[in-house]
């Protein structure tokens, strides 16, 4: 046996003595540890949808803008929804579809100043010149109130148009209920070539719905003609859908030749024989619109007329003729 002494109790109770030790605590701040070292990544917790709340918001909250005098709605819808400059568009194509640009005055101005260039809108454009006033046209959405009387604000701005396909593309999304508020237009280009020329045609067969216009201001170069007749003779061949939707919308004929205004600088293009005798430009419109409306009652003329009875030939004359 050996001669070490060893404690019985020791083996006796199975465990080891303990040593007293001086407890040590460590807090995070002294510590170096980054939420990137981690062996693990903690379980992110689940983002919860916000609810929203579909009950009505209490009256305290709620602007009472219908308890407003009209006076001030008015003027708020002014504010929302005019344009001074007015509102001028151009033909793009958005999803596939034909549509309209809104652009500022200045962007409008530059791109008519090219031949090729008028109507084109691209980002080089779109940076190249500052954005339009801002409006608000959702607010006609707010209720049926708001609707009926903010409309006649939003459509008596002018409504400016680069050329016809402008005006056709704005058409047809417009519809016609829209087209009926219409008051005031102003065209700025005709279209020209084989691809886009049936657009001046198209744009006023859409124009039906349009037969509350007061004004149809037409700023655009048709060509250079011999008279005041080939010129007028030019704007019927174009634009009778609309002329002759005014007349009977009117009850009159030639009511349409009172709304559309020709720019005189166009008129003098229409007069480059120098053999005419029209020398001021009030004479000059005064002949268009006579040649205009004698165009549109030549045709109301056609319609009206009867019938003519066919001539009775009798038997001896057709067996002469074979």
């Amino acid at each position: 046996m050996s001669d070490m002494a060893v404690d019985q109790e020791t083996f006796a109770s199975g465990r080891y003595s303990k040593r007293k030790r001086t407890q040590v605590t460590y807090s995070l701040a002294e510590l170096d540890v980054s939420d990137s070292e981690s062996d693990y990544d903690a379980p992110q917790s689940k983002k919860h949808k916000a609810q929203i709340n579909s009950r009505p918001l209490p009256k305290r909250k709620i602007f009472p803008f219908m308890q407003l005098p009209a006076e001030i709605r008015n003027m708020i819808y002014s504010y929302a929804l005019t344009d001074p400059s007015g509102i001028n568009f151009v033909a793009t194509t958005k999803h596939k579809r034909r549509t309209v640009e809104r652009v500022s005055e200045e962007t409008q101005s530059g791109l008519s100043r090219g031949w090729y260039r008028r109507g084109r809108i691209n980002d080089q454009v779109r940076a190249q010149y500052k954005e339009p006033v801002s409006l608000v046209p959702s607010l006609l959405a707010v209720s049926a109130q708001v609707y009926f009387e903010a409309q006649d604000v939003l459509y008596g701005n002018e409504f400016v148009f680069a050329d016809t396909s402008a005006l056709y593309s704005f058409l047809i999304n417009l519809g016609p209920s829209g087209a009926k508020r219409l008051k005031t237009l102003r065209l700025l280009g005709w279209s020209y070539g084989r691809a886009s020329k049936a657009y001046n045609n198209a744009c006023f067969a859409v124009l039906v719905w349009a037969t509350n216009i007061t004004a149809f201001h037409v700023d655009a170069f048709h060509g250079w003609f011999r008279s005041i007749q080939t010129g007028a003779d030019r704007i019927y061949r174009d634009a009778f859908p609309w002329l002759e939707a005014m007349g009977r919308e009117a009850g009159k004929a030639d009511a349409a030749v009172d709304v559309l205004r020709i720019n005189a600088r166009i008129l003098r293009t229409w007069q480059c024989n120098g053999t005419s005798q029209l020398v001021t430009d009030e004479q000059r419109y005064a002949e268009f619109k006579a040649m205009l409306s004698k165009l549109l009652a030549g045709h109301q003329k056609r319609v009206m007329a009867k019938p003519s009875k066919k001539r009775k030939v009798s038997k001896d004359v057709e067996a002469n003729e074979e």
